[in-house]
């Protein structure tokens, strides 16, 4: 409990000092973007935050939960712009992503997290894939199953379900020539790593217009 409490507070006291560089991406100024830096600026959210990660990081990789370290905002991506009632600091409406980086064991670790603004109380924290991944949620959810079921085709009954975890994801690049290309119309290629039990696998990824406005998925295993 204590090696936990002491990473969280690593992580917590960095990222406060770095929320005041934060961004929020908009097209332009509106009313709710200064109630919503201020909110971005909340300890109690700032800590909920870091607690988040802490989570994650004690179910990927609990060797290196004590030395955890340098915290920075990356980029915040508003998904759905945030609504605030008048006289409160917390938003009762919106959806946006986190996503910052950190240290673990000295090596730099993204964590991306889904922030769900709700009426009656904390907004839902929910933890995204970690990694420069370009899928969106709805893309990663799908992605997710016929990844971790590659990876358990190859290793079987030797490492138990509660122990099999995407780790990491690492965008390769564009495919076809399409990078230039309208977000509707791109190809790319991904690396997910998969850690099971003591070991890992790589999964290829492969993303691609599906011809109704979204993408489909292929998945296979790296020798």
């Amino acid at each position: 409990m204590l090696r936990g409490l002491c990473a969280t507070s690593v992580v917590m006291i960095t990222m406060a000092m770095l929320l005041s560089g934060a961004a929020v991406r908009a097209q332009e100024a509106e009313d709710w973007q200064e109630p919503f830096r201020l909110f971005l600026a909340d300890p109690d959210y700032v800590n909920a935050l870091g607690e988040q990660i802490d989570l994650v990081e004690q179910q990927i990789a609990p060797e290196c939960i004590q030395v955890l370290k340098n915290a920075n905002r990356r980029e915040l991506r508003v998904r759905v712009k945030p609504v605030f009632k008048a006289g409160t600091l917390w938003p009762i409406w919106g959806e946006w992503r986190e996503q910052i980086s950190i240290e673990r064991c000295d090596e730099p670790v993204i964590h991306n997290v889904l922030v769900t603004a709700r009426p009656d109380g904390a907004p839902q924290l929910t933890s995204l894939l970690p990694g420069n991944t370009r899928a969106s949620v709805e893309m990663q959810i799908a992605a997710s199953l016929p990844v971790v079921n590659i990876a358990n085709a190859r290793m079987g009954k030797e490492c138990p379900s509660g122990q099999r975890d995407i780790v990491d994801t690492v965008v390769v690049g564009f495919l076809d020539g399409t990078g230039n290309q309208p977000i509707a119309k791109q190809k790319w290629r991904e690396y997910w790593l998969v850690r099971l039990c003591a070991k890992y696998l790589t999964i290829q990824v492969d993303f691609q217009p599906d011809g109704k406005g979204g993408f489909t998925h292929s998945a296979d295993l790296i020798e």
